[in-house]
């Protein structure tokens, strides 16, 4: 039940997306939050400090995620899954995957433009790989923010297809990442 099957995924994956999932969401909402703050407010230090942290953590997550993916079966799609719904879900992963990826590079170097290492909770400290001048760094910001909205909206259509496989096709696509599936 750990391990994904032919049938379905294992609870190594599914805690995998939905622990992705909200920290993406909680990292959005973060952000947005620490945008609005004055230079004054208490959250205005600590918010950079707890979205980085998180942001690092979930940069190795999505890498564990991609080597459980290749060491791991991939489930079969449903019989009911038409050729289109399979290549729909598959170019919706792979974006997200790419937008998500570009997020946490431009964190990364945003955070780490003038040359300081990024840290993770001042546990461990990610060093930085190069300085970027204000004009990058600004281009950074902006892909940054872009990509962030562009992850949420995606993210959203994701899970409202996941509900009409669920509610409308009456399939267990939604079902297979709720609960692990025991293999045959």
């Amino acid at each position: 039940m750990l391990q994904d099957s032919r049938q379905g995924y294992g609870l190594v994956s599914i805690a995998i997306h939905w622990i992705s999932a909200l920290t993406i969401v909680f990292l959005f909402a973060l952000g947005l939050y620490m945008t609005s703050l004055s230079y004054y407010e208490p959250w205005y230090h600590k918010g950079p400090t707890l979205h980085i942290s998180i942001g690092l953590l979930l940069f190795a997550l999505t890498l564990l995620r991609l080597l459980w993916r290749i060491i791991n079966p991939k489930p079969a799609p449903l019989p009911s899954h038409t050729r289109l719904m399979r290549l729909g879900a598959t170019a919706i992963k792979v974006f997200l995957y790419a937008l998500l990826f570009t997020l946490l590079i431009t964190g990364y170097l945003i955070t780490t433009a003038e040359g300081k290492g990024a840290e993770i909770f001042g546990l461990v400290t990610i060093p930085a790989v190069m300085k970027l001048g204000a004009d990058k760094v600004d281009l950074a910001g902006t892909v940054h923010l872009v990509f962030a909205w562009a992850i949420i909206v995606l993210a959203a259509l994701h899970g409202a297809a996941a509900l009409l496989h669920h509610f409308v096709h009456r399939d267990s696509t939604l079902v297979r990442m709720l609960k692990p599936t025991k293999p045959l």
